[in-house]
C-alpha cells in the first residue's frame, strides 16, 4: 500500500509537469551596447508575471550577449534585462497562442545617465542579493498560497529546510533566532515568528550569521556567531491589523484554538499570541521545563546520542506521547526616539504530557574476573509531567549621543511543575537469567525562579577604531523540589526484597555576577588591538533532607544522615587577553589569547558524620583564539575560527549526595571534579549564484577536550544495580563534516533540489567498573528533499534520508557487543489549489529503523491528509477538514548509544482522530509608511543595508 501510494505520487507529479511543459512559449534577444554595438555578456535577464511581479523565469546571456527563456505559459509578463553600470529595461511581453515564440533581435542598452525613450525604466528587486555575510531573499519572488506563513515561504527557498515540527536549517546549520525588521520577536523562539507571521507582509528575508553585540561594535571577530533570519516588513504593511483565530474540534474530543493579532505601526509592533490544543501541536520552543528526581536534576557528562528517533508528526509536534498545553503571550517593540528603542515580550504556557513507554536496555561490563558480561533491562513505564512556565525578557537600546550607548537586557522565568511516574523493571544476566524484578513510583513537585540579565556600556572615541566597552551580567536561580519515592525490588539471585520508603527536599540556589572590559585601539589603517579582562564570581548552596516513612505514624519523620547533607560551592573565575585583527580588501584575520585562572572552593557538611569537608581547586587554561575570512568573490566567501572554552561542572555534578530516585540506577556527585576544556576548530565554505540560484555550504569542525566529565559506571554483576559517579577523562575528541546543495530544478524561484551529507566520528573515553575503555563511533546521514510548484496552482515538495550508526567498543571494555543499525526516511506533501475556493493537501512520511534490537525494527507510516474551503466574498474565513494517521500505522521509536549501553525506547503516540475548523483572516492596512531603516541598527546593519527600493546592478 505505501509502495502504491508512493508511486501514484510520482506518477502523477510527472503527468502535470509534462502536461504544463507541453506547447509552451519561448523568448529569445541579444543584447548590445548602444554606443559601440559591442555584446553584452553575462547580464541579467528576468521574466516577471506582470499580474503581481513575481518571477516567471531567469537567466542571463552568454558571451555573445545572447539569451533565451523557455518553457513560458501563455500569459502577460514583463521583460527586465539589467547590467552593471547599464540603465535596466522594462518591456512588456505577451504569450499566447499566436505569439508562442518571440524573438526580440538586438536590444540596446544605454550607459546610466543617457535617457531611453523607447522603454520604461523602473526600479525592481532581484529575487537574491548576495553580500558580505547576508543571504536576502526577496519574498514575492517565491510565491506561496494565499493567508500562507513565513514558514511556508522558507521552505521555498533555496538552501532552507523545515521539518515537520518547525525547526529551520539553513546553509545546513539551525536557525536559532528569528527577527522582525531587526528587532526580537518573542525573545529568542524562532517558531513564534515563523509560525504565526503572514508571508504576504514580508518583503525580504535575511540570512545572517549573526555576530555578538560586542563583535559589531569592535569589529573584531570573537567567534561568537549565531544563524539568524531577518525579516523586513513591506513599507505598505507596516501600518495595519492583521491576524487570525482558528477553533477546531475532532474525534476523541480532539480540540485546538489559536489566535495570533498584530497590531504595526511606523515606529511600532504589537503582537498577541494565544492558544491551546491536545494534539501535540506545540508551535513555541519549550523552555526551563522542570527535571524531577532526588537530587533536583539530572546529572550531565557521559551522554552521546546514537542516532534519531522517529519523529512525533501529529499537528507538528515532536514530543512523545501526547500533550495538551495552552499558552498566550505579548510582543511589543518601539522606537521612542531615533535613541531609544525598547523591544519586551511575555510568555506563559501551560503543558501536560502523558508517556507510556516500553524500554530495552544493553549494559556491557566485566566482572571480578574481567570476563565480560552483557546485562540486559527490560522496562515498562508510565509517566505525567505537568509544567507551566512564565517567561519574561526585554531589550533597551539608548544611544546617549554619537559617542555613548547603552544595552540593557534583563530576562525573567518562573516555572512550577509536578510529576507522577511508575516503573516496572526486569533485569538479567548475560545468560538471561533474573537478577531482579521491581517496581518503583516517583511523585514530585517543585518550583523555579531566574532572574538577571546584561547591561553592555559601549564608547567610541574620536579617533576611529578606538572604544571602550564594559559588560556587565548577573544571574540568580532559585530551585525548591520535594520528592517521593518508593520502590519495591526482588534481588533474585541474592535471594532478598528491598523496599524503601522516602521523601526527600532539595533546596538549591546559584547565582553568578561579573563584569568584562574590552578596550580597541587602531595600529594603523586597517589593524587593531583589542584588550580585554574579565571576572565572574560563582556561588552555589544545596541542602537535601531526606526522610523515611515511619510506618507506627505514618509521616516522613525520620531523618535519613546518609542521604543528607548541606552543600556550598564558590568559584572565582578570572580571564584576560588581546586579539589583533588585520582587515584587508579580500580578506581579514584576528589572532589573540586568553589566559584564564580559576580558583574552587567546595564545602560540604555531612549529617552522618557531623563534619565539614573543604575543598579547593586552582587552574589556570590558555585560551587561543584566532580567525580567517576570505572572500573569493562576491558569492563565495572561506571563514576559519579556532577557539577554546572552558566549562565549569554543575552544582548536582559536585554534590557528593546520592541520588536514589530510580533504585537500580544511583548517581553520586563529585567534589574533586575540574573544569572541562574544550579546543574547537571550524572551517566553512559557502558559495551561491545568484543567478543561477545554486548554492553550496560546506563546513569542517573539530574538537577535542581536556578534562572532560563524564560519568564512570560500576555494575553489580549479581544484583544489576548501576552506580554513576561524574569524573575528569582526557582523549576525548570529535571531528565532522557537512555539504549542503541547493539546486534549482528550474528558472523560476522556489523549485529547488536540497540536498545534504554529513559525516561525523567522536572518539569517546568511558570507565567501567574502574576500567578505561574508549568508544569509536561513526555517522554517516543523506538526505534530499524536492520542492516543485507551478503556477498557483500546486505545490508538492518529496524528500528522503538514509542515516548510518556504527559503535565500535575498544577491547578493554572486555566484549562489549559493536553495533550497527540504519534508519529510513520518505516524506512528501502537495497542496492542489481547485476552483471555488477549494483546496487539499496531504502529507506522507515512512520511517524505517533496521538493525535495533527483536522488537524494535519497525515501520511507521503516517498519512495526513485536509480539504479546506474560502469562504466570504474577500476570503476571510476557511473551513477544513482534516484526518490524521488515516491508515493507523504511526508508531515512535528512538535509539541512544552512550558510554557503555545501548537503549532502544518505544514511545505512545497520538491515534487516528479527525477534526473540523474554522480559521478567520483579518488583514486591514493603512497604506505606505515609508521609513523603515531603523530595526537594521539592531543587526549592525548600515543605513539603507538592503531595504526594499533598492535599484538591482547585475544582480
Amino acid at each position: 500500500m505505501k509502495k502504491l501510494i508512493q508511486l501514484l505520487l510520482i506518477l502523477g507529479l510527472g503527468i502535470i509537469h509534462a502536461q504544463a511543459q507541453a506547447q509552451q512559449g519561448k523568448i529569445k534577444g541579444q543584447l548590445t551596447d548602444s554606443t559601440s554595438r559591442d555584446a553584452m555578456p553575462a547580464a541579467t535577464v528576468v521574466l516577471l508575471n506582470a499580474k503581481d511581479s513575481s518571477v516567471a523565469t531567469t537567466t542571463m546571456t552568454d558571451n555573445k550577449g545572447n539569451f533565451e527563456l523557455t518553457n513560458i505559459a501563455d500569459g502577460a509578463y514583463r521583460l527586465y534585462v539589467s547590467f552593471l553600470g547599464y540603465k535596466p529595461i522594462n518591456k512588456s511581453i505577451q504569450i499566447n497562442q499566436d505569439h508562442k515564440e518571440l524573438s526580440l533581435g538586438n536590444i540596446p542598452m544605454v550607459l546610466k545617465g543617457v535617457n531611453l525613450n523607447a522603454v520604461e525604466i523602473l526600479d525592481e528587486k532581484p529575487p537574491i542579493v548576495v553580500k558580505k555575510d547576508t543571504l536576502e531573499f526577496n519574498a514575492d519572488a517565491f510565491k506561496t498560497r494565499e493567508n500562507a506563513v513565513v514558514e511556508d515561504l522558507l521552505k521555498k527557498l533555496p538552501g532552507v529546510t523545515v521539518d515537520k515540527d518547525g525547526a529551520i536549517t539553513a546553509q545546513g546549520e539551525t536557525v536559532t533566532r528569528v527577527l522582525v525588521d531587526g528587532k526580537p520577536f518573542f525573545g529568542n523562539d524562532p517558531k513564534l515568528a515563523t509560525k504565526n507571521l503572514p508571508a504576504n507582509i514580508i518583503d525580504k528575508v535575511q540570512l545572517i550569521d549573526r555576530k555578538s553585540d560586542q563583535a559589531q561594535f569592535t569589529q573584531i571577530d570573537d567567534g561568537q556567531t549565531e544563524k539568524t533570519i531577518n525579516i523586513t516588513i513591506k513599507k505598505d504593511k507596516k501600518k495595519g491589523l492583521f491576524g487570525r483565530a482558528t477553533a477546531g474540534y475532532g474525534t476523541n474530543d480532539r480540540y485546538g484554538v489559536s489566535l495570533s493579532l498584530n497590531r504595526f505601526r511606523e515606529n511600532q509592533q504589537m503582537s498577541l499570541l494565544g492558544g491551546g490544543n491536545n494534539v501535540n501541536n506545540m508551535g513555541y520552543t519549550q523552555q526551563d521545563a522542570m527535571s524531577f528526581s532526588s537530587a533536583g536534576g539530572g546529572r550531565g557528562g557521559g551522554g552521546r546520542g546514537g542516532g534519531r528517533g522517529m519523529q512525533q508528526l501529529m499537528g507538528g509536534g515532536n514530543n512523545s506521547g501526547i500533550t495538551r498545553n495552552w499558552n498566550t503571550g505579548l510582543n511589543f517593540n518601539q522606537d521612542f526616539s531615533k535613541n531609544l528603542i525598547v523591544n519586551g515580550s511575555y510568555f506563559f504556557n501551560d503543558t501536560k504530557n502523558n508517556i507510556e513507554q516500553k524500554t530495552a536496555k544493553q549494559t556491557f561490563s566485566t566482572d571480578k574476573q574481567g570476563n565480560a558480561t552483557t546485562n540486559y533491562d527490560n522496562t515498562n513505564s508510565t509517566s505525567q509531567t505537568d509544567n507551566s512556565n512564565n517567561r519574561f525578557s526585554a531589550r533597551v537600546e539608548y544611544t546617549i549621543d554619537s559617542f555613548h550607548s547603552l544595552i540593557f537586557s534583563p530576562t525573567y522565568s518562573l516555572t512550577n511543575g509536578n510529576s507522577y511516574s511508575v516503573t516496572d523493571n526486569l533485569s538479567l544476566n548475560t545468560n538471561k537469567d533474573t537478577l531482579n524484578r521491581g517496581l518503583t513510583y516517583n511523585d514530585g513537585q517543585g518550583h523555579n525562579e531566574n532572574y538577571g540579565g546584561t547591561l553592555l556600556f559601549r564608547k567610541r572615541f574620536k579617533k576611529a577604531g578606538r572604544t571602550l566597552s564594559l559588560n556587565f551580567s548577573y544571574n540568580n536561580s532559585d530551585n525548591d523540589q520535594e520528592n517521593y519515592v518508593k520502590s519495591s525490588i526482588n534481588y533474585v539471585s541474592a535471594d532478598s526484597v528491598v523496599n524503601f520508603n522516602q521523601r526527600n527536599q532539595i533546596n538549591t540556589n546559584s547565582r553568578n555576577e561579573g563584569v568584562n572590559l574590552t578596550y580597541t585601539e587602531p595600529l594603523g589603517r586597517d589593524r587593531f588591538l583589542e584588550a580585554n579582562y574579565g571576572i565572574t564570581k560563582y556561588n552555589s548552596n544545596s541542602t537535601k533532607y531526606t526522610y523515611d516513612y515511619d510506618d507506627a505514624k505514618g509521616e516522613y519523620n525520620i531523618m535519613n544522615d546518609s542521604l543528607s547533607n548541606s552543600f556550598t560551592n564558590s568559584t572565582l573565575n578570572q580571564q584576560a587577553g588581546f586579539a589583533i585583527r588585520t582587515n584587508k580588501l579580500k580578506y581579514d584575520y584576528s589572532i589573540g589569547l586568553n589566559v584564564l585562572f580559576n580558583n574552587l572552593e567546595n564545602n560540604t557538611y555531612s549529617f552522618l558524620t557531623g563534619k565539614d569537608s573543604l575543598i579547593t581547586q586552582n587552574t589556570v587554561n590558555f585560551s587561543p583564539q584566532a580567525s580567517f575570512n576570505y572572500t573569493f568573490s562576491k558569492n563565495k566567501r572561506l571563514h576559519i575560527n579556532y577557539n577554546g572554552n572552558t566549562q565549569q561542572p554543575s552544582v548536582q555534578q559536585l554534590a557528593p549526595v546520592p541520588d536514589n530516585s530510580n533504585p537500580l540506577y544511583i548517581q553520586l556527585g563529585n567534589p574533586d571534579l575540574k573544569p572541562s576544556f574544550t579546543n574547537n576548530l571550524s572551517v566553512n565554505y559557502n558559495s551561491f549564484n545568484n543567478i543561477t540560484f545554486r548554492g553550496m555550504f560546506a563546513r569542517l569542525n573539530g574538537g577535542y577536550t581536556v578534562n572532560k566529565i563524564i560519568n564512570a559506571t560500576t555494575l553489580d554483576p549479581e544484583t544489576g544495580k548501576q552506580t554513576v559517579r561524574p569524573v575528569n577523562v582526557n582523549g576525548n575528541y570529535n571531528i565532522s563534516g557537512m555539504v549542503h546543495n541547493s539546486i534549482p530544478l528550474s528558472k523560476t524561484p522556489g523549485q529547488n533540489l536540497n540536498t545534504g551529507t554529513s559525516v561525523s566520528y567522536n572518539k569517546d573515553v568511558i570507565v567501567s567498573n574502574g576500567i578505561n575503555s574508549s568508544t569509536n563511533s561513526l555517522q554517516l546521514s543523506q538526505s534530499a528533499n524536492v520542492s516543485y510548484m507551478y503556477k498557483e496552482l500546486f505545490d508538492v515538495s518529496l524528500g528522503g534520508s538514509v542515516n548510518f550508526n556504527a559503535t565500535n567498543y575498544s577491547q578493554a571494555s572486555a566484549g562489549a557487543n559493536d553495533t550497527r543499525y540504519l534508519d529510513y526516511n520518505i516524506n512528501t506533501d502537495f497542496n492542489i489549489n481547485l476552483p471555488l475556493g477549494f483546496m487539499i493537501g496531504s502529507d506522507i512520511t515512512c520511517t524505517m529503523n533496521r538493525g535495533r534490537q527483536a522488537g524494535y525494527n519497525l515501520t511507521s507510516t503516517m498519512w495526513n491528509a485536509n480539504v479546506s474551503k474560502y469562504v466570504f466574498p474577500k476570503k476571510q474565513g476557511m473551513i477544513k477538514i482534516q484526518g490524521f494517521d488515516l491508515l493507523r500505522q504511526y508508531i515512535s521509536v528512538s535509539r541512544t548509544v552512550a558510554d557503555n549501553y545501548i537503549q532502544d525506547v518505544q514511545s505512545n503516540v497520538l491515534q487516528q482522530y479527525f477534526m473540523v475548523s474554522f480559521t478567520y483572516f483579518l488583514n486591514k492596512f493603512g497604506g505606505n509608511t515609508g521609513k523603515g531603516e531603523r530595526g537594521n541598527r539592531m543587526m549592525g546593519f548600515p543605513p539603507g543595508g538592503g531595504r526594499g527600493g533598492m535599484r538591482p546592478r547585475g544582480f
